[in-house]
């Protein structure tokens, strides 16, 4: 088969899983529109995924099935029980299709041809009629998104990478910027705006920012675009163009001039005032006046030589120095000037280049009617300086000298990615001194000094003291300004490129096929074996080489090997653990088409659903539980009339949980019906012949309730495609047997049933008591051994011809292991005269098995019979020992 099919299969089926839970959840909760976009998503994935190979007819089903949907979503059609079981058909339909698709190894029969197009027709006949405005096609398209009245988007990304593309840029040339706004349901069409942007061609710059406002946590769809994306890059519009021809509706390219980058933050720029200020500002005049534009430039790289480089005028100071060197225009450079000296407005220099009048603000205008960018940068100055003062105050709490260089290691980092976020990288090597420092000596006032002179200007440090605390970033009080601080942060190419690089992206989930973890279950059993080996060859030695010390080196060797053989087997077996939920998740599904059927309301509730059993177990629960749970819907739970005329509510309950319980799975199956009338259960063993008149008298009610999983029995008066012909429970308690299960059954009349299955965690790996019985070894299961005693022979009494003995306070009744093995010969007691007894607990009862003697307990890789041993009785497999020989494992069940 193709591998490429192959793997459609495989995940065809996690969706189709995926879709049939969500189907029964959206039953429930209609209105949950959560819900019937992940529906949706999912249909949609799968018809896409599905157009890949020549499959028309499970496409055609799950086209319909998208636009009945689609209508769904709108609130244009409204989920109903038919609707669901319309869709619920076209799931079965499906994975019809896909099963036969995997036998044939690829060809679609063609008898599936007729189906999907009825069914289709069926799904497309519950579309109601579009109004006419959404049908009239001579309405005009959606015009192209129109570009931004202002460049000021660019002042979101950080200064140094501004500086970076300006290099990259060629002098004579304009940049390409596009703004995309992606359709809302974009991502059900198959788009995926943020790869667009990233194979975008010379891409130098973006910012990505809501569209609109967002919503409400509990209101936000995540599957619903909410995005508008600036970018610039160095391509020609003819390449970008052909990028985004397939959303041209949706984009505006236009192209912008190289010095438009320069916006420099001029938050905290020098006093014009300032000593240095007025000598620059003089100088730059006299220059620009006298038109030495490269002198200009000089002047610039002087003053950046004797400013604080933490001072953000030195932004402006270096676009001074770039611009002023590669052009002799003053209009351009006269606001890089007023920026640098006094000001705080950004050049507007959209309006420089169509020869407006440029607007002059303490903030930028707003560019974007959807999202409130224009105060972007003083945001992110007031959220700049409380995290600056959050660390302050951090430093200050009282705290024990343990704690201090978590602490002070704490804000080292904080710190470092607050000046990195905002290009002031030039502090860093100061920062990692200081804090090598305050670590050194476990001092933190050598870093609050550095936050408050570098971090800080000298005004702020000063009210430091006086202003409230700043708000705890990752306080839980506060996590709504966490996040704004984080959405305030601008996406830069480079972060976006390191974010999906393939090696920061580890594997967590690794596909691996069955059969190579069987496999290795396979060798770690060989391992089980030829370890087993080494407790003979020491004794060998001992015995028959008189060297005792080989044999303390072997059994030494034996304890290691043990223990990294049982860690091994514990690492298999935990890849091989699978949640029930996976058998658990397809009962929903059951639970609602059989109670349809009987006309019950039922409300089925599933718990534990994470615990975890080996795969073979999870899937040997599959018919049992189907069997359990059809019963209770059939026979247990009342219709709607007769459960309200007892009194109870008209919607039954049905609760299916599972829960860990030492090394064994318990799954409990409980409803709130009729319950079991023993006297029904007794009067139809009887009528059965299952049991005689004189067993009918003395057989207890607890008991009587038993006899359902006898075979051929069932209390329903006719047959019917649900129950009649006495299989069900049957097969429930012979298919737990096989695995090593027991079930157990109690109910009260009136108020409901109660089902217990308990099964082991693994079957790959069985532990048993060895003991001796007529001079050879038997295996006897470990989980059924209660305990091993001595007994006296002058203990043991005959009650009706069987031969007993009292344990704990308790009558057992003892077997001969000869007896049941139909050996001859009787069990030989020790020298005290004492029988070895082997205590074990069988069907729910207490019984004891005369042996020879006991030897030890081991682990084997049990093997049932083939072939003509296929059909012995009494016997649940065989094993391989150490020294070769062959061990047989007895079913006390079968036996006794």
């Amino acid at each position: 088969m193709n591998p490429l099919l192959q793997q459609f299969l495989v995940e065809a089926r996690d969706y189709l899983d995926q879709i049939d839970h969500k189907i029964l959840l959206l039953e429930e909760t209609p209105d949950d529109e959560a819900i019937i976009g992940e529906i949706f998503r999912l249909v949609h994935t799968l018809k896409g995924n599905s157009s890949l190979f020549d499959m028309p007819s499970l496409t055609s089903v799950l086209h319909a099935a998208e636009d009945v949907l689609d209508r769904v979503r709108d609130h244009t059609l409204m989920i109903d029980p038919e609707l669901t079981d319309l869709l619920l058909a076209a799931l079965d339909f499906v994975n019809r299709l896909l099963d036969d698709v995997e036998a044939s190894g690829g060809a679609v029969p063609a008898r599936y041809a007729d189906d999907a197009a009825e069914l289709a027709r069926a799904l497309r006949d519950r579309l109601p009629e579009r109004d006419a405005a959404a049908n009239d096609a001579s309405l005009p398209a959606c015009g192209a998104l129109e570009p931004p009245a202002d460049w000021f988007w660019l002042s979101a990304i950080p200064d140094h990478e501004r500086l970076e593309a300006f290099e990259r840029l060629a002098p004579d040339k304009n940049a390409v910027a596009v703004r995309y706004r992606p359709e809302p349901d974009c991502f059900f069409k198959g788009e995926d705006p943020l790869q667009l942007l990233r194979t975008t061609p010379g891409l130098l710059l973006f910012d990505v920012g809501a569209a609109e406002p967002w919503p409400e946590p509990d209101s936000l769809d995540v599957y619903r675009a909410n995005l508008v994306i600036d970018a610039l890059t160095s391509a020609s519009l003819e390449e970008i163009e052909n990028h985004f021809r397939y959303v041209r509706d949706q984009t505006a390219i236009y192209e912008i001039p190289r010095y438009a980058l320069a916006l420099p933050d001029a938050s905290f720029a020098v006093d014009s005032t300032d000593m240095i200020a007025s000598a620059f500002l003089d100088e730059a005049r006299r220059l620009m006046a006298a038109g030495d534009w490269r002198g200009l430039s000089a002047a610039a790289e002087a003053a950046l030589d004797v400013i604080n480089p933490t001072r953000a005028c030195v932004s402006a100071l270096k676009w001074i120095m770039k611009i002023a060197g590669s052009t002799d225009r003053a209009d351009i450079v006269e606001p890089l000037i007023a920026a640098a000296v006094g000001g705080r407005a950004r050049p507007d220099w959209r309006a420089v280049c169509v020869g407006r009048t440029p607007r002059s603000a303490d903030g930028p205008p707003a560019e974007r009617t959807t999202s409130d960018r224009s105060t972007r940068s003083d945001e992110l100055d007031t959220t700049y300086r409380a995290l600056a003062l959050a660390q302050i105050e951090m430093l200050s709490l009282s705290t024990t000298i343990a704690e201090r260089p978590g602490r002070i290691a704490s804000v080292h980092n904080a710190l470092r990615g607050l000046l990195t976020s905002v290009g002031r990288t030039d502090a860093l090597v100061e920062l990692e001194r200081t804090a090598a420092e305050s670590q050194e000596h476990a001092d933190a006032s050598g870093l609050v000094a550095f936050i408050r002179s570098t971090v800080l200007n000298e005004e702020e440090a000063a009210v430091v003291a006086s202003v409230s605390p700043a708000p705890a970033v990752a306080g839980p009080g506060n996590s709504s300004e966490a996040l704004d601080t984080r959405e305030a942060a601008p996406l830069s190419a480079k972060r976006l490129g390191a974010e999906t690089s393939p090696a920061d992206r580890g594997v967590r989930v690794l596909k691996v096929g069955q059969e190579k973890v069987d496999r290795l279950m396979d060798l770690i059993g060989e391992m089980v074996v030829a370890k087993n080996a080494l407790p003979y060859l020491a004794a060998r030695a001992e015995a028959h080489y008189g060297s005792r010390e080989l044999s303390r080196e072997i059994k030494a060797q034996y304890a290691i090997i043990n223990r990294i053989a049982e860690e091994m087997q514990d690492g298999i077996m935990q890849v091989r653990m699978l949640p029930v939920g996976a058998i658990f998740q397809r009962f929903p599904r059951l639970v609602r088409d059989v109670a349809r059927q009987l006309g019950k309301s039922v409300r089925l509730t599933i718990e534990g659903e994470e615990t975890e059993a080996d795969k073979n177990i999870v899937e040997s629960l599959a018919d049992p539980m189907i069997h359990i749970l059809r019963n209770s819907l059939d026979h247990g739970l009342e219709p709607p009339d007769v459960r309200r005329a007892a009194g109870k509510p008209e919607e039954g309950r049905l609760t299916v949980r599972a829960f860990q319980e030492g090394d064994r799975v318990l799954i409990e199956v409980e409803d709130d019906g009729k319950g079991i009338d023993p006297e029904v259960i007794k009067r139809k063993a009887l009528e059965k012949g299952l049991i005689d008149e004189q067993r009918l008298e003395t057989l207890a009610d607890a008991d009587a309730i038993q006899l359902v999983f006898a075979a051929g029995f069932s209390t329903a008066e006719q047959i019917s495609s649900l129950s009649g012909r006495g299989v069900g429970m049957d097969v429930v308690k012979s298919s737990l047997e096989k695995v090593g299960g027991q079930v157990q059954l109690t109910s009260e009349k009136g108020k409901g049933a109660r089902i217990l299955l308990s099964l082991p965690l693994s079957i790959s790996v069985s532990n048993v008591m060895m003991v001796d019985i007529g001079g050879q070894h038997y295996g006897v299961p470990i989980d059924v051994v209660v305990e091993t005693v001595r007994v006296a022979r002058k203990d043991t009494h005959v009650i009706k011809q069987h031969r007993t003995a009292v344990l704990r306070g308790r009558v057992v009744p003892l077997y001969s292991a000869y007896d049941l093995l139909g050996s001859v010969g009787d069990p030989a007691p020790n020298p005290d005269d004492e029988f070895a007894v082997l205590v074990a607990r069988v069907a729910g009862h207490t019984v004891g098995v005369i042996v020879d003697g006991f030897a030890q307990t081991i682990d084997v890789i049990l093997k049932p019979f083939e072939g003509p041993l296929a059909h012995l009785t009494g016997f649940s497999g065989s094993a391989l020992l150490g020294d070769g020989s062959v061990l047989l494992v007895i079913d006390l069940k079968e036996l006794i």
